[in-house]
């Protein structure tokens, strides 16, 4: 610029000064770099950034309107700010470029007048049509690659001067600067709330550690889990489910509890089967988890109860999560929905992880605690049922393991008694009543009760005894074993 304000040696060897014209196009130029300069140096956001350099643009190269424009992810040239210009236009031209993402050999790419340059014939005729008679293409360059770009447009006819160029240049490395700080200072700023967030992850999952190695209610600790499940993956809904195998064919998750939940998905939800459709019952069968980030198009849902249920509960996208107990068994999975389609970060799903094993511990130590209550109760009832031969069966009615007592009184080997063959030892006359009853008390779920002839090995007679029964349940009601007994009642009239 100094070259260009400066006196001129004639081939005579006088000096003339430069018309005053091209020195008040170098003023302008001149103030409007420095004006530039003094406003990003000012500039808090990226918009106050974009419109300190379209007033330079415009300014310093005299031009009526101007754009600036930066590559997406998808490597298309979008619009982030513009001067004068229409919405249609933007969209008709949003995506033109004449070099590609990253390209290093990028140089500014002037059109002196667009009616008689070579371009497409429907791109020339929108540019027309928005007034444009010439414009300006000027890369903006970020580490030698090209990042995007400025337009400067003309109504009439305009041909760039070498000043013009040199002052867009300018321009274009400040502008580009700034973007890239900005970006930095961005990201910087996304970092420090990231590692913030994440530390206030870890000591609410440290809180909860403590918590659980206490005697705390485990139900306040299910809605505790639940709560910090939606804290950790910013979701909206949240869920917890405990597995029960020997429920179905292949197992059933029982709803411990949930966080958003209407009482309608509450209840649809109260217990999944291994074959259900939604991201649970995927994640019974794979053992790992699984994600559903667009529910509406997931194919393993597509046409099914489960995907209805979930659009209608307002969920486009979920992740579920299985819960594993030390030793590697599967013991329930923690399941976390978002109102909008969304793919969970890395390190989202880091911290579920922790939270995850947390939630199985809890779980595998309420499993402990109730077979304890089982074992428990199982004595109970055998010691008021002053049992002679006590036993356990299946839900069933069949013997799943070796009755000792039984083997003992009858002389029935495991082979002999296993499964039903119990009742070989009861004496033929009563047989079919015994087989009878029993199969109506299995079906009813009903304590039973009756008395038939056994036979007894030591005396190698059959012996009336009276047998009876009670089930044992699991937490949907249905009966998850029977423990009965067998009682001599010989000298005891019938």
């Amino acid at each position: 610029m100094s070259a260009t304000l400066s006196m001129m040696e004639t081939q005579r060897g006088r000096r003339s000064v430069l018309p005053l014209s091209e020195v008040a196009t170098a003023n302008r130029q001149r103030d409007a770099l420095y004006q530039l300069s003094e406003q990003l140096h000012r500039a808090n956001s990226l918009q106050e950034t974009y419109e300190a350099a379209m007033e330079a643009i415009e300014s310093a190269l005299n031009c009526d309107r101007s754009s600036i424009l930066l590559f997406d992810d998808a490597g298309v040239m979008q619009f982030v700010a513009s001067s004068g210009l229409s919405a249609g236009y933007r969209a008709a031209v949003t995506g033109h470029s004449p070099w590609r993402q990253g390209q290093v050999d990028a140089v500014p790419i002037d059109v002196p007048d667009v009616q008689a340059a070579e371009i497409d014939a429907p791109l020339k005729a929108t540019i027309l049509g928005e007034g444009i008679r010439a414009a300006a293409f000027i890369p903006l360059m970020s580490d030698g690659a090209i990042i995007g770009k400025f337009m400067a447009y003309f109504r009439e006819p305009y041909a760039f001067t070498k000043d013009d160029l040199a002052v867009s240049l300018v321009i274009a490395r400040q502008l580009a600067f700034a973007i890239e700080r900005n970006r930095t200072d961005q990201q910087l700023r996304a970092r420090e709330t990231q590692l913030a967030e994440e530390l206030a992850a870890t000591r609410k999952l440290q809180e909860l550690s403590l918590e659980m190695a206490g005697t705390g209610d485990v139900e306040t600790l299910y809605s505790k889990l639940i709560d910090a499940a939606v804290s950790i993956m910013r979701s909206d809904y949240a869920s917890m489910q405990q597995y029960y195998p020997h429920l179905g064919a292949r197992g059933e998750l029982k709803l411990l509890g949930h966080h958003g939940f209407t009482p309608e998905a509450a209840k649809f939800w109260a217990w999944v089967r291994a074959d259900s459709s939604c991201t649970c019952g995927l994640s019974i069968n794979r053992r790992e988890r699984v994600i559903a980030a667009d529910i509406e198009h997931a194919d393993f849902m597509a046409g099914t109860a489960d995907q209805e249920q979930l659009l209608k509960a307002g969920m486009r996208a979920a992740q579920t999560t299985p819960l594993f107990s030390r030793g590697g068994e599967l013991v329930g999975m923690i399941s976390t929905h978002w109102k909008q389609c969304h793919q969970p970060s890395e390190r989202d799903l880091r911290l579920l992880d922790i939270l995850a094993r947390l939630a199985a511990d809890l779980i595998e130590r309420k499993t402990q605690d109730e077979e304890a209550r089982r074992r428990e109760e199982r004595l109970r009832i055998l010691t008021q049922l002053l049992t002679d031969v006590p036993w356990q069966s299946r839900s069933d009615g069949a013997f799943a393991e070796l009755q000792h007592a039984w083997e003992n009184y009858t002389g029935q080997s495991w082979d002999q008694h296993a499964g039903h063959g119990w009742f070989d030892a009861i004496h033929p006359e009563d047989r079919a009543r015994v087989q009878s009853s029993w199969s109506a008390a299995c079906f009813d779920a009903s304590a039973y009760e009756c008395r038939a002839h056994l036979w007894h090995a030591a005396s190698q007679e059959y012996r009336l005894c009276l047998i009876r029964a009670t089930p044992i349940r699991n937490e949907d009601g249905s009966v998850r074993e029977w423990v009965g007994s067998c009682t001599d009642v010989q000298a005891t009239p019938a």
